[in-house]
């Protein structure tokens, strides 16, 4: 979720950074998933790197930093989905993000039928068939011959790599260039970025950004931190009560998160 989606559903969604590794890809190498594998060209790289210039950050690695929701692990499920099943915020500036599902807007349009192939592997390991191949009467078509066949699916890949560039334009750049001593040029700092996952660290210094560019930005966040503490207390009161021990550590950073707000209320007010 962008920031401007987390100031949105402040009172819904506990907030924070993401930093994730990407691999940089190379010509020649192989990629595969189910049944399909391409080796990449320069016309790949060039595609990958693109993408890269606009929404990625490059120290050494490449790394994506983006705000995303925050919540118990334990819980298995959005803090949107209503009782029936369904999304409450669909009507209601329901994220970008959900509607780019099952695409990837790190990779290029001419690869998603990979991102497809391995989505399906994962969606069959845990028994759904949500994702299949080939035509079919009651479905449109999302991707064919290395592109998005898909107008809806275009747009909303358009549209999320378009607001993750904005992302990074007004508070992503500036917190790179900030964590780029502590943690992007010390391997021991990086060796806490896992494989296939993401570090995660309080949304405050994104706020601290976005609140000095103006005064109506800096209402905007003090109204958030308001927000977020308020969500903070009662996600953990929730969980003392269902007494799991695999909550302890996410309580502990949650608890991290709401010192980190109330240090930078302080400091904002």
């Amino acid at each position: 979720m962008t920031l401007p989606e987390l100031f949105r559903h402040r009172d819904r969604f506990i907030g924070c950074i993401a930093i994730g590794r990407v691999p940089r890809r190379r010509r020649g190498e192989r990629l595969r998933a189910g049944q399909y594998e391409t080796v990449l060209d320069e016309a790949d790289i060039a595609a990958f790197d693109s993408i890269a210039d606009r929404l990625l950050h490059r120290a050494g690695d490449t790394f994506s930093i983006t705000t995303q929701g925050y919540d118990y692990p334990s819980l298995a499920r959005c803090p949107a989905l209503a009782d029936d099943g369904r999304c409450s915020i669909h009507l209601q500036g329901k994220p970008v993000t959900c509607e780019v599902v099952p695409l990837d807007p790190l990779v290029p349009d001419t690869l998603q039928h990979l991102v497809l192939a391995g989505r399906r592997q994962s969606a069959a390991y845990l028994g759904a068939d949500c994702i299949q191949e080939g035509e079919r009467a009651d479905a449109a078509l999302m991707v064919a011959a290395g592109h998005i066949s898909d107008a809806n699916a275009q747009d909303a890949l358009a549209r999320r790599r378009n607001a993750l560039e904005q992302d990074n334009e007004v508070w992503g750049r500036a917190v790179f260039e900030s964590l780029r001593k502590d943690l992007f040029v010390s391997p021991a700092a990086l060796a806490r970025i896992p494989v296939g996952g993401f570090l995660t660290l309080s949304i405050v210094p994104a706020l601290r950004v976005v609140a000095g560019t103006s005064a109506p930005n800096r209402r905007l966040c003090l109204d958030y931190i308001d927000s977020q503490l308020g969500l903070i207390e009662r996600s953990i009161e929730q969980a003392l009560l269902r007494r799991r021990l695999d909550d302890r550590p996410v309580t502990q950073e949650l608890r991290g998160f709401a010192q980190a707000y109330r240090q930078t209320r302080a400091f904002l007010a």
